[in-house]
C-alpha cells in the first residue's frame, strides 16, 4: 500500500510541475520573442524493478524541460527600429564580458548612435562588434531583410547578423526572451531574413495550453483523491490495530 501512496504522490507532484510549466508559458504570451517550455515525463522504475520490488506499481518523475524554438507570428509595429526574424536563429548581444542570444527585435541607440535592445544589451554585428549608425543627419533607418542598415539613403558600416546555434539544447533560458549558450559556438544563419517594423509574438497558442492545463489539473486532482483515499484506508488500520 505504502508504494502505492508514493506513485500517486509522484504522479500529483508531476502534474503540479507540468501547471507551473503552463502557467509560465500563459504568463509570456504577450511577451515579444518569448519561446514555450515543454515538460515531459519518465517512469522512474524499468523492468525487474518495477515487476520485482513494487509489483507494477511505479513512479513518475520529470525527465526534461525543454524550449520549443519553432517560429512565433508577425506583428507589424512599423517602427524603424523593430526587427523581427523569419526562420532560425537569434540576435547575439553583449552585456559586460558575457554573450547572450535572443529574438525580441525591439531595438533602440544609445546616446553614441550603438544598436542596442530594449533592455540594454549591445547587438553584436557579423564580426562580434557593436554596431554603430550615425544618425547626425537624419533619422532615416532602413534595415535590408539581409540585415544591412542604411542611414538617410547611404550604406552603415555595420548591420545585423542573425546567428544559429548548432545545438540549441545547449542554450539556457536567463529571462523571458534571453539565453545564454553553455557550451558549443554559433554560425551566420543563411536562408533567414530580418524583417523590419516588425516583432516576433510569443510561439504560444492559448487554446492548446489552456486545454493542456484542464488535463493536468484533472490529473492532480485524480492523484490526490487516490492520496486521501490511502489516508482514510491507513486510519481504519489504525483502528483496528487499536482493539484489544
Amino acid at each position: 500500500m505504502v508504494s502505492g501512496k508514493y506513485s500517486a504522490l509522484s504522479g500529483a507532484l508531476t502534474r503540479e510541475q507540468a501547471m507551473n510549466n503552463i502557467s509560465s508559458n500563459l504568463a509570456n504570451i504577450s511577451t515579444t520573442g518569448f519561446k514555450k517550455d515543454r515538460i515531459s515525463f519518465a517512469s522512474l522504475l524499468h523492468g525487474a524493478q518495477q515487476t520485482r520490488a513494487t509489483k507494477g506499481i511505479n513512479y513518475a518523475r520529470t525527465r526534461t524541460i525543454d524550449t520549443d524554438f519553432s517560429q512565433g507570428g508577425m506583428q507589424t509595429t512599423g517602427r524603424p527600429l523593430d526587427v523581427a526574424i523569419d526562420g532560425p536563429g537569434f540576435l547575439k548581444v553583449r552585456k559586460g564580458n558575457e554573450f547572450f542570444y535572443t529574438r525580441a527585435g525591439q531595438l533602440t541607440l544609445d546616446a553614441t548612435g550603438t544598436l542596442m535592445t530594449n533592455d540594454g544589451y549591445t547587438v553584436l554585428g557579423a564580426d562580434n562588434g557593436p554596431i554603430q549608425l550615425d544618425t547626425s543627419q537624419g533619422k532615416d533607418i532602413v534595415i535590408a531583410d539581409t540585415g544591412a542598415i542604411s542611414v538617410n539613403g547611404e550604406a552603415s558600416s555595420g548591420a545585423l547578423q542573425v546567428f544559429t546555434v548548432p545545438e540549441p539544447d545547449k542554450l539556457t533560458k536567463v529571462s523571458q526572451s534571453l539565453y545564454k549558450l553553455s557550451q558549443g559556438g554559433d554560425q551566420p544563419a543563411t536562408g533567414t531574413r530580418v524583417v523590419q517594423g516588425n516583432l516576433e509574438t510569443a510561439n504560444v497558442n492559448m487554446v492548446e495550453e489552456m486545454t493542456a492545463m484542464i488535463a493536468s489539473q484533472r490529473a492532480f486532482e485524480a492523484h490526490t483523491k487516490v492520496l486521501e483515499t490511502y489516508s482514510k484506508i491507513s486510519e481504519k488500520q489504525d483502528e483496528l490495530g487499536s482493539i484489544s
